[in-house]
């Protein structure tokens, strides 16, 4: 099986890291009370961080590390897309080099932080005007759409690589 690779901010990883976090909690406390029972409250959900580690190889390892270095100083959030997960807005947080590079391979770790203001779309009867070179899968990122969910709503695409510029694409 064929595993899809990350891609962050039109970036795509040559080789998958050799872990992969994913942690999703919640902010949840519990009181103990004097009668030997507790309250468990809970008050909300903890943004996603995503981190693991992994090398880079080959002769060019360190200017495939620089680009790294490049992405990660980015102000700015943006898509990241994992395996069998829905992509996400996402800020690279943190990149370490983790040993002293040697001409071939550079180990490294990683981690982002959802950018949990982006992902708060109300997307009721939403739609998107395409844009130049805009394809369907582009617009299926950026919404946080399956790819299937948009072809059946939009039965009139034929192609979800050619959209029209100025055509009006039905989000939910």
């Amino acid at each position: 099986m064929k595993t899809a690779k990350i891609r962050y901010k039109g970036y795509e990883w040559e080789h998958n890291p050799e872990t992969l976090n994913v942690l999703k909690e919640d902010n949840i406390n519990e009181q103990d009370l004097p009668s030997e029972n507790s309250i468990v409250r809970h008050y909300s959900s903890r943004c996603r961080r995503v981190s693991g580690k992994g090398k880079l190889v080959g002769e060019d390892c360190l200017k495939k590390f620089n680009e790294l270095v490049k992405l990660q100083s980015g102000t700015e959030s943006g898509i990241l897309s994992l395996p069998n997960i829905k992509p996400f807005y996402a800020y690279f947080r943190k990149l370490e080099l983790l040993c002293e590079p040697s001409p071939k391979v550079i180990t490294y770790s990683f981690e982002f932080i959802e950018d949990s203001e982006k992902n708060f779309i109300v997307r009721e009867n939403l739609y998107h005007t395409v844009s130049d070179g805009e394809t369907l899968w582009d617009i299926s990122y950026k919404y946080k759409v399956d790819i299937e969910t948009l072809v059946s709503l939009n039965p009139e695409v034929k192609r979800l690589d050619e959209l029209s510029e100025g055509s009006r694409i039905k989000i939910c």
